[in-house]
């Protein structure tokens, strides 16, 4: 899923003069002293995230079944899963090396499992060409914290992150958590301009538990009686997958990043921030 991220969202961690009214980060002042660049205190940022990834799939329930009898088992062992989100993030440095963020969004995602066999009445029947398809749209809720460190120009960041997504479509949830440490190089401009690029990977454990009427699905193996309800139970397949990407800084204050991931799951992810 995305996440999702899922989840690691890196679009407000920016270089810029500490503000020295805010109570925020404590420890600052002392850091600021002592030489340190410090963000601004507060930021806000909104964030769109595209995201493909296969999935395996735990168990696929049928409460009802065809004309001929009842459903015993339906043996489908991965699915294709692809979604995206938008997300707005309110922050606060509380440290000069923590952040914390609250991140609240809307996902949308779909689920395509192949369907390689159903058991009705004890009998099996092997399937070519049937697909369980499940269109997922909702809610996301979630908090993060962010720890960050360097020396000079080379800086190194652990993100971590866990959402909770309630479904509107079908009934269910999807719970993820990330977790993306991330290492890279600053260059500094004149007027408090600002490009990091970095590297790094990205930990992403999805757990999906999805129930309604299979026939809204759009279930193609055969005819259902009504009021057949579904439980699918599915979760991540490759936990991990590496990212690079690179944020630019205008005058202290506004951030725009760009992230990639790739491997067996695939991510795009843009940002837009300001700081406070």
């Amino acid at each position: 899923m995305k996440k999702s991220f899922f989840i690691a969202l890196l679009s407000l961690f920016s270089a810029s003069t500490l503000a020295q009214d805010s109570f925020f980060p404590i420890w600052g002042e002392e850091a600021y002293e002592r030489g340190y660049t410090l963000p601004k205190p507060y930021g806000f940022s909104i964030s769109y995230m595209d995201m493909s990834n296969p999935i395996i799939v735990d168990s696929i329930d049928i409460n009802g079944g065809f004309a001929g009898g009842l459903v015993d088992d339906i043996e489908a062992k991965h699915a294709d899963f692809t979604g995206s989100n938008i997300t707005l993030r309110g922050d606060v440095w509380v440290f000069p090396f923590m952040n914390l963020y609250g991140i609240l969004g809307y996902t949308e995602a779909k689920s395509t499992a192949k369907i390689d066999s159903i058991t009705v009445a004890g009998n099996k029947v092997e399937l070519d060409n049937a697909n369980f398809t499940l269109d997922m749209k909702g809610t996301t809720y979630g908090a993060g914290v962010t720890f960050a460190g360097g020396v000079d120009n080379w800086f190194s960041i652990l993100d971590i992150n866990y959402t909770y997504t309630s479904l509107n479509v079908i009934d269910g949830d999807i719970k993820t958590l990330v977790a993306a440490p991330r290492f890279g190089h600053r260059w500094t401009y004149n007027d408090g301009n600002e490009l990091r690029v970095y590297i790094g990977g990205m930990y992403q454990d999805v757990q999906q538990f999805l129930s309604g009427d299979v026939n809204a699905l759009g279930f193609n193996g055969g005819p259902l009686t009504d009021g057949t309800r579904f439980e699918v139970s599915q979760r991540t397949e490759d936990k991990w997958n590496f990212i690079t990407g690179a944020q630019f800084q205008f005058r202290h204050e506004w951030e725009i990043l760009t992230e990639f991931g790739f491997g067996e799951r695939s991510s795009a992810f843009i940002s837009l921030g300001k700081r406070f």
